[in-house]
């Protein structure tokens, strides 16, 4: 060959090297830190009540592309914690509108995460998540008194469950049962009453359906009881805590068959899996108080044990999944290996192309993170008037953990006030399960 030849040769193998080396650091970013490592900023300043500093941190994460979604969700969750509802529920609506997208086309984007990592799915939530969106959109129209809009959801959301337990026809647990227990107070508050019979009854069955981790909050039990007796409602504050952080995901790796040994590749596979990981609750339940009277909370959402079911659901899919991209990806480097083997420089090649390949492997750790990990609810009757109305939060032991005052609550003739705040651990202490 002449130097000429050669050198042009040699120019394309270095440019081909370099092409390889880039791909291995692009795909090796997202290795540096996970999406759970990278969001504890935007939690950590959460926990602190550092709410605009959390937006701040969140907006230049610039979540784009395929974590469009997770942008809206988050920023949807801190603007209701801000108090700002309204831009809340823009946020929030602009993510259901992503999630039923994504859902028509979800199947299509499985090639994407096939052939490169589920990293590059675009993210459409848990159907858990998906089913929370309507939570607290209703909690953000109740908190702002308009209870039309939070009707109009409640209707909006039966159509959603219903679709979603088509779907997923095993998984009982998605039976949106909170969100119906704040249906029925909401049809009950424009007149709906026979409305409000029904979502109580379907919210008690759903409670079960949750398995033995969770019961019939009283509320809906004392709730039923009196629309059956054709008793009026009460005037009264209902207080909702959002009640430490959702889970977050890790990054674990599991050894998998590789479905082509004997043709190509080794025999096993290192495969990169997401890892569900609760984090502990900090309150145990609150006192709400006023004046001389008093009510305990219960949990009506376990948020975190939910997910996990409708994460843990998905898990086997997701494996099959990575091995099959495992596959594909280990053919196409045998096949370039194959190509390249008469190379002067296949031996680096080779080693470039397994870096390439390896290095592009990664697990989808994105998780909507900014759920509580569960949602208590306290009841308190009081006449119409204004009130200073105090929640005291207590942790596991009986200690008091903090005590909130909220003054001049209004409350109206046979009508509910919402009232609510959180309580958050910070990331680092929040490893522990609950």
């Amino acid at each position: 060959m002449g130097k000429s030849k050669m050198s042009v040769v040699k120019a394309g193998v270095l440019r081909g090297l370099s092409g390889l080396c880039a791909l291995a650091a692009v795909a090796a970013l997202p290795g540096c830190a996970t999406y759970s490592a990278n969001f504890a900023q935007v939690e950590s300043s959460a926990a602190n009540r550092d709410l605009d500093k959390a937006v701040k941190t969140l907006d230049a994460l610039n979540l784009t592309g395929p974590d469009e979604t997770l942008h809206h969700l988050n920023k949807g969750v801190l603007l209701r914690l801000q108090g700002s509802y309204a831009e809340s529920n823009k946020h929030l609506e602009a993510a259901k509108r992503l999630m039923e997208r994504l859902n028509a086309i979800s199947v299509t984007e499985q090639v994407a995460s096939v052939t490169v990592n589920d990293t590059m799915k675009a993210y459409e939530g848990l159907p858990s998540e998906q089913l929370m969106v309507y939570s607290f959109k209703a909690l953000n129209y109740l908190q702002m008194g308009d209870v039309d809009a939070a009707a109009v959801e409640a209707r909006q959301f039966d159509v959603k469950q219903k679709l979603i337990a088509a779907r997923n026809k095993d998984a009982d647990y998605l039976s949106g049962a909170f969100v119906r227990y704040l249906n029925a107070m909401v049809f009950e508050v424009v007149g709906e009453r026979d409305a409000a019979r029904i979502e109580l009854e379907k919210a008690a069955a759903g409670y079960k359906a949750q398995g033995s981790e969770f019961s019939v909050p009283s509320g809906v039990r004392d709730d039923l009881s009196r629309i059956r007796a054709g008793k009026p409602v009460a005037s009264e504050v209902v207080f909702i805590l959002h009640n430490g952080l959702g889970a977050s995901v890790d990054e674990d790796n599991i050894r998998v068959a590789n479905p082509m040994a004997g043709k190509s590749g080794p025999l096993m596979f290192s495969l990169a899996v997401p890892k569900f990981v609760r984090r502990s609750l900090p309150v145990h339940h609150v006192v709400l108080s006023s004046a001389s009277v008093s009510s305990d909370s219960e949990v009506v959402e376990n948020v975190n044990g939910i997910a996990e079911k409708s994460f843990n659901d998905r898990l086997a899919s997701i494996i099959a999944r990575g091995v099959l991209r495992l596959g594909v990806k280990n053919a196409a480097a045998q096949e370039a290996k194959r190509q390249m083997q008469d190379n002067p420089y296949s031996a680096l090649l080779n080693f470039a192309a397994d870096v390439a390949t390896n290095v592009s492997e990664r697990a989808d750790t994105r998780t909507w993170s900014l759920l509580p990990g569960n949602i208590q609810m306290a009841r308190l009757p009081l006449p119409a008037g204004r009130h200073d109305v105090t929640a005291t939060y207590y942790g596991a032991h009986g200690n008091i953990l903090a005590s909130r005052e909220f003054k001049g609550v209004e409350v109206a003739p046979a009508r509910k006030t919402f009232v609510a705040d959180y309580f958050l651990n910070p990331p680092a202490a929040a490893k522990a399960a609950n």
